[in-house]
């Protein structure tokens, strides 16, 4: 049997710090094996970030290369890339939300349109993960209307729809800790339970210091650099 090849990793990659980011990143090396849980620490000043972006195959690294599940983004077509990032999940930091649409259009888009599930059971899905997140049911309306707070949540939902391979959290719990945490561990584990595979960015000290939390690794990002640490 063949070893599953890791899920993402980062060689040597430097992005340069451009607009819309604030900072860079400089000669990174990470590694996300399925069901790993990576938890990286932000400094307050880490605002706009290219990791993420990054490891989406959004922007190519200026230097080293990025791979998603043993493959170079830069060597993937236009179509094999979106349908790479069609087993992504993700709670963006800037919301990522479309404004012409609905929430509920927000959530469901992605699955939508890259499987070919039946429409009644993404929405019953994301009804019972708005549940699980605190929210009283699919939200509705429109994204400039709704409240920070259940953007935060909704946000989630979008993020664990389906059976995405890699999740990547954004500052999940900014204004929503308390509520939020219980539904989102949950969460991690049934994903990571199935291999799923989570990468974690907070600036967050109640996120970094909670017990109940179990990464398979710890970073911090110091500057440009992503530093092993220990919690």
């Amino acid at each position: 049997m063949h070893a599953q090849p890791p899920v993402l990793t980062f060689e040597d990659v430097t992005i340069e710090s451009v607009p819309p980011y604030n900072s860079g990143v400089w000669n990174a090396n990470l590694v996300i094996n399925p069901a790993d849980l990576v938890l990286v620490r932000l400094e307050s000043e880490h605002s706009s970030l290219p990791l993420a972006d990054g490891a989406s195959g959004l922007i190519h690294p200026d230097e080293g290369k990025i791979t998603f599940g043993g493959r170079s983004w830069q060597d993937m077509s236009a179509d094999e890339g979106s349908q790479a990032r069609a087993k992504i999940g993700r709670v963006c930091a800037d919301g990522g939300w479309i404004s012409s649409m609905d929430l509920d259009e927000n959530i469901l888009l992605a699955q939508r349109h890259h499987s070919r599930r039946p429409d009644n059971l993404i929405t019953d899905e994301a009804a019972q993960l708005a549940l699980v997140f605190g929210l009283p049911g699919l939200p509705r309306g429109s994204p400039a209307q709704a409240r920070r707070q259940d953007l935060r949540m909704a946000a989630c939902v979008r993020a664990f729809l389906g059976e995405p391979i890699l999740i990547i959290l954004e500052r999940p719990t900014v204004d929503v800790h308390t509520e939020i945490m219980p539904g989102l561990m949950h969460s991690i584990r049934s994903v990571r339970d199935r291999g799923a595979a989570i990468l974690w960015l907070t600036a967050e000290s109640e996120v970094w210091n909670d017990p109940g939390i179990h990464p398979t690794r710890t970073y911090l990002m110091s500057g440009s650099q992503l530093l092993p640490a220990e919690r």
